[in-house]
């Protein structure tokens, strides 16, 4: 073999030996890359991804729990995890404080109790006496309508000495009773009955969201017969505090304002009366009131806690918060409107008011940052105390 073709044979084994050495390094660094992005369950892929997309900082910014699962990992029991962790929705209010003037219409017309019709003879008589009962609504004449007090009385005097069958509700309860109406001295007939058809007063607005508004926290009762007026229709106005009347130690206080019933006055419709207030929705006239206000959301009675609280109210003229102390907490069923007890701390407030007064109910009683309910009842003696009701249950 000559040394030119021995030279050539020795740069071919040179070439192929070379080439062998470069396959063998690249499968390896290529093996060792591949182990890299795979072993650890994926940990380096992962947090390379969450370092240049900014996640892993996110999630410790918004409070993300320890052993969070990150992209790539689908074990069965962590896609169970994140499947059954729920974000419960939070129930966002407009807290008012501020002063309203309440207006409803009974649904019928209410009895209030029965009485003694006197004729020409001398004689007296209780038509209605066993019939019909203090509480019972009268919602219609022989089968016609009826809305207020001025239709009673009207129809009961067109049908004469008649019979006339009066549709009552009775506790829920839907019946039909009949009357014999008596000619009264003044030549009108009459049933002999005391009634009503409608309650106005001044409460305090407690809350507007984006079903309505709540407000009062107890319900419109009847002064006469103490039951839970059932409301046909009402409103709530705009008012004007012109004085305050402080308490004197044997009966409470109150606010005294100017109502003006007008439409352009109105503000909000009145569509339930319960136990924990009145509720409905807010007008276009309502303004000021659905704008001016901070969102916040409900706290809920297991969030309550005695201790430190604040009173929005605007019987200053405008809203503001007052220092009060929660005293007392009961979540049990049978506390009604009088799950809170609280007492007036603020010394603005007790200069201004001695402590609550009527035509404060409604008005919101804030603790950390959440609306947990509001102002119901005073105590007599002290008027620095009082209880309230928890905003979970105005709600519902």
């Amino acid at each position: 073999m000559s040394i030119k073709a021995y030279r050539h044979m020795l740069y071919a084994m040179l070439v192929v030996i070379c080439c062998l050495i470069c396959v063998t390094v690249f499968h390896d660094i290529n093996s060792f890359t591949n182990k890299l992005a795979v072993s650890g369950n994926g940990d380096l892929t992962e947090k390379l991804y969450a370092r240049e997309t900014g996640a892993e900082a996110d999630m410790m910014q918004e409070g993300q729990p320890e052993g969070t699962v990150l992209a790539g990992q689908t074990s069965e029991t962590e896609n169970t995890t994140a499947a059954s962790e729920k974000t419960e929705t939070v129930h966002m209010v407009m807290p008012s404080g501020k002063p309203i003037g309440i207006y409803v219409k009974t649904e019928g017309v209410m009895v209030i109790g029965t009485g003694e019709v006197k004729t020409k003879t001398g004689e007296s008589f209780c038509p209605c006496m066993n019939i019909i009962e203090s509480g019972d609504y009268i919602t219609a004449i022989n089968g016609i309508a009826v809305n207020d007090k001025e239709e009673l009385i009207s129809n009961v005097d067109k049908y004469g000495s008649s019979d006339v069958v009066l549709s009552l509700k009775r506790k829920g309860r839907s019946m039909d009773v009949s009357v014999t109406p008596v000619l009264s001295v003044n030549d009108n007939y009459m049933l002999g009955l005391w009634v009503k058809d409608d309650i106005s007063g001044i409460g305090t607005l407690t809350y507007v969201d984006e079903n309505g508004f709540g407000a009062l926290g107890h319900s419109i009762n009847d002064n006469d017969t103490g039951e839970l007026l059932e409301v046909g229709d009402g409103a709530i106005y705009n008012t004007q505090i012109i004085n305050i009347v402080r308490t004197d130690g044997q009966s409470p206080g109150r606010l005294e304002g100017l109502i003006d019933y007008s439409s352009k006055n109105l503000i909000g419709r009145v569509n339930n009366n319960t136990s924990y207030g009145i509720k409905g929705y807010m007008t276009k006239n309502a303004g000021d009131y659905v704008s001016s206000g901070e969102w916040m959301p409900i706290g809920k009675k297991s969030e309550t806690h005695l201790g430190p609280a604040l009173l929005l109210s605007a019987v200053s003229g405008e809203p503001k918060y007052y220092d009060v102390e929660i005293t007392g907490i009961d979540i049990s069923e049978s506390s009604q409107n009088k799950g809170l007890e609280i007492k007036i701390k603020d010394p603005e407030l007790l200069n201004l008011t001695s402590g609550i007064v009527q035509g404060m109910s409604g008005t919101p009683i804030i603790q950390d940052g959440k609306l947990v309910g509001a102002v119901t009842h005073v105590f007599l003696r002290d008027a620095t105390r009082g209880y309230g009701t928890f905003v979970e249950d105005m709600i519902q």
